[in-house]
Order: C-alpha cells, then structure tokens, then sequence
C-alpha cells in the first residue's frame, strides 16, 4: 500500500524508489532467473538482443528485450501476485496494459545513455505517446559509479524536450536541468514517469548494475499493442542476429554511448 507522501513525491518529481519491494529470496531468485535469459543463444524471432564490445575487445550482452513469455519463472516471479501492476496503477489512477519488458545489463565496461525521455526512446514517429510509466527491477546494487541512473526532479511535467534523430535531448537543453543520482539496492523497485529526463554514465566499476524494466501504458490512451511495438522495434532498431558482426554491433538505440 503507497503512503500518501509517496504519491505526492510520485506527482512532484515524476519518479519514485520503493526499498525492499523483493524480500532477499525473491530477489535472489529473480536475479538467477536473469543471469539464465543472460546465457541464451540469439533468437531471430523470439527474444531480441543487443550486444556491446568492451574497451578490452570482448563481446558482452548490453540489452534483452520480448523474453517474459519464454520464461515462465522469471514471468511469474514478477507478475504472477499483480503487486508491481497494482502499484502502477494507484500511481497513475487507471488501469493499465504492459507493453513491453526489457533487461538492461550494465556489465562492467558497459556504456552509457544519453539525457532522453522514455515517451520518444525510439522515434517510431507515432502520435500516440508509447508508454505511461515504468517500473526497474533493481537486480543489483545501483550507484553512479557502476552506471547508475540520473534524474532531474519535477521535468516530467513540461511535455517533450528538443532531441535529436535518436531520441538524445538537445546538449544546451539537459545542461539547464539540476540532476541529482537516483540510487537503489537489489529488491528495490524504482518507478519512472515516461517524460521524466534521465541519463546513466558508462559502468567504470567493477560491480554489473543489471536492472530489468516493465513497461505500462495508460488503459484509455491509445497506441501501439505489444505486437505492434515488437515488430516496430525489429524494423527501427533492429537486433542481433545469427551471424552478426562483432566489428559492427547494432546499437541497442540512438541514445547508447561508449565514450
């Protein structure tokens, strides 16, 4: 049950951390789950995945995305008791429908991404806005010294910031904004406004800051159906296939960076 102060925090800076959420069992449990998608091969029309390549020449998973209905546990362990839903849609005083579900590994010597709003993370160009909220599922311990999130309060509530062709906010625009780190522990749930800015440095540690994100939308707004966003995302931002190319990864999309 959220507190009131909690649902005035949600509505005043857009985002909101709910410790514990997972007692250590389930969180174990969940992170197991999550190192067994880390060890799949590449599908060509299941999961979709994303690679990077290491200062060190190593080829390491960066993002998985479309995998919850290929594994039972990890789909059970997250939806099966409807608290993280529910949580969604007292935040957002509606019923919702989740669109989409992604895992962002954050290994060491990971990249970073750039200052964007969730609304436009892929410019598929729809007018619809794609998403409403998203909730992190805190795997590991997040600081900014392992890639850990950065947010700026209270911006969600100004509309669409100026960003390029990939979704980055424009330089002179994220350098106006007061960021402040959003840090979190394994179990945690972090729970973001879909037009709330945010950006993550590079991992520089020697600590992973895997984190796996359940996206939901608005059940009055209208827009694209899961469907329609996964065969949107392998036409836009294609993943990973059979044979790619170590010398010339796909981007997991046009706001990751490495320097």
């Amino acid at each position: 049950m959220l507190t009131e102060a909690q649902k005035e925090k949600w509505q005043q800076d857009g985002y909101l951390r709910l410790e514990g959420f997972f007692d250590p069992a389930a969180r174990d449990g969940i992170s197991n789950f999550v190192d067994d998608v880390a060890r799949w091969d590449v599908s060509v029309d299941k999961w979709m995945m994303w690679f990077e390549k290491t200062s060190g020449n190593r080829k390491i998973i960066s993002k998985v995305e479309n995998f919850l209905d290929y594994h039972d546990a990890l789909r059970a362990a997250l939806l099966a008791d409807g608290r993280i839903r529910t949580t969604v849609e007292t935040l957002l005083d509606e019923d919702t429908r989740m669109l989409k579900e992604l895992l962002i590994f954050k290994y060491p010597d990971s990249g970073g991404y750039r200052p964007h709003q969730d609304i436009y993370h892929i410019p598929h160009k729809i007018p619809e806005r794609m998403v409403h909220a998203v909730a992190a599922i805190a795997i590991d311990d997040s600081e900014p010294d392992n890639g850990g999130l950065f947010f700026t309060p209270g911006h969600h509530k100004e509309g669409v910031f100026p960003m390029d062709a990939g979704g980055v906010i424009n330089p002179e625009v994220a350098e106006t904004f007061t960021w402040e780190p959003v840090s979190w522990k394994a179990g945690d749930v972090f729970i973001f406004d879909d037009y709330a800015p945010h950006y993550s440095l590079p991992n520089k540690s020697n600590r992973p800051r895997r984190a796996l994100y359940l996206v939901f939308q608005r059940a009055s707004t209208g827009g694209p159906t899961r469907a329609d966003y996964m065969r949107m995302k392998r036409a836009y931002n294609p993943p990973e296939g059979k044979l790619s190319d170590p010398e010339n990864l796909n981007a997991p999309n046009g706001i990751f960076y490495r320097d």
